[in-house]
This record gives C-alpha cells, structure tokens and sequence, in this order.
C-alpha cells in the first residue's frame, strides 16, 4: 500500500483522546506563535495586495481573515492568513528539512473549522497536530538537500491532513484528497533565490488547494491513489526517489513530528539563525560592535551556503533580500544587539551602519558538514586590534535541543502584535493568550476566532 493510504487509515481513526499531554502543549504553543506571527506579518509586502483581491471577489463570509473585520469563503480566508503568518519568516521550521508545518496547517485547519461551524479547541488541536505530523514525516524522510521548497510541497499533504480531520473525513475520502491536492501540488525555491514577493505566498497556495481538495473529495471526487510512491508519485518526480519509507512511517500514532518544530527567535530564514545566534553570543561576551571588526567569517552546509551565504546585494525587495542573508543578519547582530522585524524594514536595511560593514561577513562552505544541515555553524571574528574570537553551535535557539520557553514565547507574541498594532490592550492580549492555553476546553473555536475578527481594544 502506498503510504499515503496508511496515513490516510490513520488519520480517519486518530482522536484528541490519542494525543500525549506534551504533544497537545507543544501545538498550543505553536498555535500561540502562528497567530502572534501573522498579526505580525498582515501589513508586510503582499499581504495587503492578496487581502485586496479577496475583498474584491468577495463571496460567502464562511472564515476570518486575521485581525480584520472581513470574513470570506474559507479558500481565500486561509490563503490570506498563511501569507501574513509566513511573510516576516517568523513562523517555526523543521531544522532537519528545511521545512515550515504550522503555515500550512493551522490557518487550513481554522478556515474549514469555521466554515463547518461548532467545532471544538480538542478537534482543532487534533486536525493540527496530524497535519504537522503528516508534513513533517514527508519532509524529514527526503534525504536531498532543499530543491522544492518543502513549506509548500509537503505543505500540501499537512494542510489537507488538517482540513481532513475537521471535516471528519473516513479513510476513502481522506485518501482521495491526498490524491486530489497532488494535482495541484508546487512551490520552488528559484523565488527565494530572486527575492520575489510570491515565495512567501507558496504555502498559502497549499492551504486554498486543500481546502478545495478536502471538500471535493468530500463530496464523492476521486484522486490518485498511489501518491507518494507511485510511478510518477511525490518522491519520485520531486525528490529523486531518495527517501526513508522508515523514517516517513515510524512509530506512526505513537511519536508526533510537529514535538520536532523549532520555534523562531528572529524573523528571518532559519538558516541565519546559527550564525545570529554566535554574533549575539560574542558582542554580549566581548563588547563587540562592527567598527571593532576587521572580518567575520562563518563556515556552513552546502544548503546554507547555496541558499543565505552569498554576498548581500538589495534587489527589488530589500525586506525578502535581507531575510535570506547570513551576511546581513550577522552584520546586523553585531550593529545591534539585537535582530527583530524592524531590521528588515528597507529605511533599517540601506543605514550606514549596516552598508559600510557587510562586506566584511563572509560565509564558506564546509564540505564536512551534512550539505542539508541547518544548525552546523562555526564563525571566526578578526578584529581591527588583532584579537581572534570563535564559536560555534550545532543547536540553534528554539530548536528542541535549545527550546524557547513558554514565557519567551509569550513574549514574543507581545512584541510581534505591539509591532502591528501598538493600539491593542493588555487586556485584549491576555484573553488572546487565556485563551489559547485553555483551548481544549472550548466548546467553539469561535471563541478564538471572535477574539481575532479585527478588534483588539
């Protein structure tokens, strides 16, 4: 049997009352950071012009579309929301593939959940929790290095995992989706490489594709069967057929992936974040500022160095650029003390202070390391007065070997909604975040999603 079917029998018998405690926490946390995240990201380039073609087309208000006061047909409302929780690339990532989960996951999840009607917190927990763990099986079971880009590819899949599980889809139909969303399954990495505002929009197009899918299969539609591992199935025509059928099925129902999630400390590619972490690390210990330096130099995977190592160079959208910098991040790190969403504001990015020493970073490719190793990062700091500094980390903060915890990850919920809406309450945050942490006890999700419909006084 193709995999896709066993996760399709899992799937239809998998109940709230399956989940581990530490499981159903884990993706309350997660939940917690997506929704902070997106509020976040709602004014970033993109967002604003998607959420205008959704109001212009208009249609049923079945779902929310985050912190505003428009509600639309549960396709568009969940590709709109994905696009904002994934624009700052501040949302959580799979370190060992490169992938994100919650993006594709949970606003597909929440925008069926709401066009369905009296859906539990438990069931939304649930739907989450299988499609994290179904995106992030097929993501870590690729051995290749990033190609695709797997917040889409594999996106797909969780986003209709989730979906699925709300609209309490048997085995038949739940497989028929899988197969219904391989029709339409895509998302490149070449928009990464050119810094286009579409990359960001890639797992949104997976969300409004599930949801389609899920309902279609729903109502009798049928899809290919052999998805993953078919002639002409996932792995073979995008991934070269180089797979682990062990890793994509073990322990399947006792271990969920989504427990392997790291959760962001800055808003930017994920492959930065080693090498931030090391420049914070030795401007706190030795009083460091980029005056001080004479170089920076960063050692790295095959995949960092291909994808964020590259000399930083502002094309037609500065933000994007910046973000997928290793050059630009560290050098920020150093100038600041900090990196946050205002350093990749285009007025932050073009300072002096920034401009005048980020060539001095320079980033090498170490070919003993994994090339699709994320964490592996050594750094050497020369400075101007011949001191020499170096440090290294296999373990980025926020991974699970180096966890944020919770109360920094309330915290960073705090900052990324006074980042977009300085007007919102304290009181209106902690019923947010009440609410959130109680989830299992809602008996409507519209509980949350009322607090989220664009008034936050």
């Amino acid at each position: 049997m193709d995999s896709i079917g066993i996760f399709s029998e899992f799937l239809a018998g998998l109940r709230y009352e399956d989940l581990p405690e530490d499981v159903v926490e884990n993706t309350k946390k997660f939940i917690m950071d997506t929704i902070g995240v997106g509020i976040a990201g709602q004014h970033a380039p993109g967002c604003p012009e998607l959420l205008a073609v959704a109001k212009q087309w208009g249609g049923t208000p079945e779902a929310t579309v985050l912190m505003q006061r428009f509600r639309c047909p549960a396709p568009w409302a969940g590709l709109v929301n994905s696009v904002s929780m994934h624009a700052l690339d501040f949302d959580d990532t799979l370190d060992e593939s490169a992938h994100h989960g919650m993006v594709s996951a949970f606003p597909a999840a929440l925008a069926v959940a709401e066009a369905k009607g009296a859906v539990s917190g438990k069931d939304l927990i649930c739907a989450v929790t299988a499609g994290l763990d179904v995106s992030c099986r097929i993501a870590m079971s690729v051995k290749r290095p990033l190609s695709w880009t797997r917040a889409a590819t594999c996106g797909y899949f969780g986003a209709v995992a989730a979906a699925g599980k709300i609209l309490g889809l048997d085995t038949e139909k739940m497989w028929n989706a899988f197969g219904i969303v391989y029709s339409q399954t895509a998302g490149n990495v070449q928009g990464l490489r050119d810094g286009a505002v579409s990359k960001r929009m890639q797992p949104g197009f997976a969300v409004k594709s599930a949801i389609l899918s899920v309902v279609l299969a729903q109502k009798g539609v049928t899809g290919a069967q052999n998805v993953l591992e078919g002639d002409y199935g996932f792995f073979k025509l995008y991934e070269g057929n180089e797979f682990d059928r062990s890793v994509l099925l073990q322990d399947l129902g006792k271990t969920f992936m989504g427990t392997r999630l790291s959760l962001k400390a800055y808003p930017s590619c994920r492959m930065t974040h080693a090498g931030i972490d090391l420049a914070l690390a030795l401007k706190r210990e030795h009083s460091l500022g980029m005056s001080d330096i004479e170089t920076v130099r960063i050692t790295c995977s095959k995949m960092v160095y291909d994808l964020v190592g590259k000399p930083f160079e502002i094309r037609s959208n500065p933000q994007i650029d910046a973000q997928f910098s290793l050059p630009y991040t560290v050098t920020a790190a150093f100038a600041r003390g900090d990196v946050f969403i205002e350093d990749f504001e285009e007025n932050r990015i073009r300072k002096p202070e920034i401009l005048d020493h980020v060539g001095k970073v320079q980033v090498i490719l170490d070919p003993g390391i994994d090339p699709k190793d994320m964490m592996q990062c050594r750094m050497e700091v020369k400075c101007r007065d011949g001191r020499v500094f170096t440090a290294s980390t296999s373990a980025a903060s926020g991974n699970p070997l180096n966890p944020l915890s919770v109360d920094a990850c309330v915290q960073k919920f705090v900052k990324c909604v006074r980042y977009a809406m300085p007007e919102a309450s304290d009181e209106w945050m902690a019923r947010v975040l009440y609410t959130i942490r109680r989830m299992e006890t809602l008996e409507n999700i519209q509980q949350l999603t009322g607090l989220l419909s664009g008034h936050a006084g």
